[in-house]
């Protein structure tokens, strides 16, 4: 019995199915739209669309003509209004509020640093790199503009000047030394005497120092040559050379000057009968040291040694005795006058007031 059931069921489906209908009449005719046209009209309010349909005419298979009814165009819906509608529009963007900014007052213009003035050309260093430079070696941060000019053409030494001839006199007291008779030992004569010396310095510049474009003489040395004099007429002369070193810039700058060179007797009281005559004698030395104010004076302190020439064998006439003496005094530059006066008044009183054994 089930194994019936799928056939009945089959054919149960099969009755139920409507029959299949075969058309007995034409199809209806194929309707064509002649022409058809479309105004569009926009107002503020919105935009209407109005479709004119012309008669369709249709065509039916056995080439009969018939009329169509016309195609409608749907309809164009109103413009929304929303004062119709009631709705409340929504409120327009309100754009916004700048917001105030507290302005900075500007400093004045006197107060405004000026930009550095740049060089135009080589070596293309502005006013601030010159400054650190100059900083960096140690020299001034304004340079002069002008330089001083030293006075008497340089016949008195100043720093500002090159090479320098000078004309220098030196007074002062002298501790004097000789020996005595050179077979008795210990026999020395000691006297205070007084000692004057005149020299001319020819001073070269030997160190110099630069201040922008001008050069100033820290240290001069050069030869000298002159006489000394000293009581009894004992003359002699020296050639050496002679230096100063200059603390600073200045006219009137503290110095300290030097000299030195070797020392020989040229003239002097003859012992057999003792007149005034040119002496021969050995090489001997002086050296002096002093600080002084420009080129102007200095307080020296120095000292002298004259060889001997006293063998035994030598005449008595033609010996040499050793001698020398230390001395203290002032020196300066005869320019000025007071050095010049000094010397000779020196000079003089050592000649008339002091009595050599």
């Amino acid at each position: 019995m089930s194994a019936l059931l799928p056939a009945f069921w089959a054919i149960s489906l099969t009755l139920a199915q409507p029959p299949v209908q075969t058309p007995t009449s034409a199809p209806p005719p194929v309707q064509t739209p002649s022409s058809t046209s479309t105004t569009t009209t926009t107002t503020s309010t919105g935009t209407t669309t109005t479709t004119t349909s012309a008669t369709a005419t249709a065509t039916t298979p056995a080439g009969t003509e018939t009329s169509a009814p016309p195609v409608q165009a749907p309809k164009a819906l109103p413009a929304w209004d929303p004062a119709a509608t009631g709705a409340v529009p929504a409120a327009p963007i309100e754009p916004p509020v700048p917001v105030p900014v507290a302005e900075t007052a500007a400093p004045p213009a006197d107060a405004a640093t000026p930009a550095p003035a740049e060089q135009q050309g080589p070596p293309f260093y502005s006013t601030t790199d010159m400054q650190q430079l100059r900083a960096r070696h140690g020299l001034e941060a304004s340079p002069p503009a002008s330089e001083r000019r030293s006075r008497w053409r340089c016949l008195i030494a100043d720093p500002t000047c090159g090479l320098v001839v000078e004309v220098q006199a030196t007074s002062g007291y002298a501790y004097r030394v000789r020996q005595g008779d050179v077979t008795s030992p210990g026999d020395l004569y000691r006297w205070s005497s007084a000692r004057v010396q005149y020299d001319v310095w020819v001073s070269i510049p030997t160190l110099v120092e630069s201040r922008g474009s001008f050069k100033y003489t820290r240290v001069s040395l050069g030869p000298k040559g002159g006489i000394i004099a000293s009581d009894s007429k004992d003359v002699w002369g020296n050639v050496g050379f002679a230096g100063r070193y200059w603390f600073k810039r200045t006219r009137w700058s503290p110095t300290i000057e030097f000299s030195s060179g070797l020392a020989f007797k040229v003239a002097g009281i003859q012992k057999p009968d003792g007149r005034f005559d040119n002496v021969r004698s050995p090489i001997g030395f002086v050296a002096d040291v002093g600080i002084g104010l420009g080129g102007f004076g200095a307080i020296v302190l120095g000292g002298q040694f004259d060889s001997p020439l006293a063998r035994e064998d030598v005449p008595e006439r033609a010996r040499t005795p050793a001698a020398g003496m230390f001395y203290i005094g002032f020196r300066g530059n005869i320019l000025w006058g007071a050095p010049a006066a000094i010397g000779v008044a020196t000079h003089a009183a050592a000649l008339r007031g002091v009595n050599a054994p």
